[in-house]
């Protein structure tokens, strides 16, 4: 088992078609959690500079997705 960290398009497009049985990716799904607050509503979540959190993932994102793996289970 080999475990990564980088940006899953660039990792994907270093595959053929088809390549893994299973792939388990966290990308970001535009919940803005960098928004929102704790449970007295002061203190706000921060997730850094970049705005990642809330930008739902592309129609290229999924299709490249779908082709390197061999099965699709949502």
């Amino acid at each position: 088992m080999q475990i990564t960290n980088e940006d899953n398009m660039l990792l994907m497009a270093r595959y053929e078609d088809n390549y893994f049985d299973l792939a388990i990716v966290d990308p970001p799904y535009g919940i803005g959690a960098n928004k929102m607050t704790l449970g007295n509503g002061k203190n706000k979540i921060y997730r850094g500079i970049n705005d990642w959190d809330n930008k739902i993932p592309s129609k290229e994102y999924f299709d490249e997705l779908k082709r390197v793996s061999k099965n699709q289970i949502i």
